[in-house]
């Protein structure tokens, strides 16, 4: 049975891109448990150009069990959760990828925290399964740091979100020259439209690692460097804004440093060789990175 409700009582629209993943979806419906969610939710599927024969086959089953399937030419995870939610009649949206797992307390733990309009955005951590011998892929999930969004991401798309977030956000980025980072991008540009986060620091949705899956862009440092670029170009002022205050904080940090005994132990150990001064390592891997772009 479908999970979707009449249009005038969903509280959250789960929104569900599925790319040749029909194999997995089944999983993922089943673990979207409506009798153990307290509030009212949707499921809408988007199929983003599957061409899997199963897949297909999957989802013309699902269509006749009520579900709202939508099917558009293959054009990424941003694009494919646009039009999801672009539909969605729910307050909150839940990105949920195909091939992930939700545990219905995400859904219970975030609403009221969103109804006391104590956040706009609510994240938590995931537990990882499939191959999890791919030690790389199991990222970090932390309490979000605006300055840190320069460096790197905070949350996964797997979050709970107002659907006011994505209208202001002008809805996710579908022309990014790589998939996968496209929840990196929306997350900055709500931190500039001053939406409040809060994370729960509870492990309330599955993350399947796959070999050779979409998110492997990530192994590839040439790309994250290619994709960090992007951003930067494409959020300037706010990478300006925040880059300012780290180096004024790195510089407070330094002066503060030297009022400690230990500091000049640190500066022998640079002076003897035995560490490396870490401003001199982080110019060095970036210009490795420029080495490896000309080629």
């Amino acid at each position: 049975m479908s999970a979707n409700t009449t249009d005038q009582s969903v509280t959250v629209s789960i929104v569900i891109p599925c790319y040749n993943h029909g194999q997995y979806i089944q999983e993922t419906l089943d673990s979207i448990d409506a009798q153990k969610i307290n509030y009212p939710i949707e499921i809408i599927i988007v199929d983003d150009g599957s061409s899997d024969a199963d897949t297909l086959q999957k989802l013309d089953d699902l269509k006749q069990l009520n579900y709202t399937i939508i099917h558009q030419t293959n054009g990424g995870p941003g694009k494919a959760r646009n039009t999801g939610i672009e539909i969605a009649v729910g307050k909150y949206i839940l990105p949920l990828d195909a091939d992930n797992k939700l545990n219905p307390d995400y859904i219970n733990k975030a609403v009221p925290i969103l109804e006391k309009n104590q956040a706009d955005i609510v994240y938590a951590a995931p537990v990882f399964f499939g191959d999890t011998s791919i030690k790389n892929r199991q990222f970090k999930v932390r309490p979000f740091d605006d300055l840190g969004l320069v460096t790197g991401n905070c949350a996964d798309a797997c979050a709970i979100f107002r659907k006011e977030v994505w209208i202001k956000n002008g809805g996710y980025d579908a022309f990014m020259p790589s998939y996968g980072f496209e929840d990196w991008d929306f997350w900055i540009a709500a931190s500039k439209n001053n939406f409040v986060f809060h994370f729960i620091n509870e492990k309330l949705y599955y993350y399947r690692i796959v070999p050779n899956s979409m998110i492997s862009a990530f192994d590839n440092k040439e790309r994250t460097v290619m994709i960090h670029r992007y951003l930067a170009k494409k959020h300037a002022d706010f990478f300006l804004e925040k880059l300012v205050k780290i180096t004024y904080i790195r510089e407070r940090y330094f002066y503060d440093l030297l009022r400690f005994p230990i500091t000049p132990i640190i500066y022998l150990l640079y002076w003897l060789g035995i560490l490396e001064n870490t401003t001199k390592r982080a110019k060095k891997k970036y210009a490795h990175y420029e080495v490896v772009k000309n080629d």
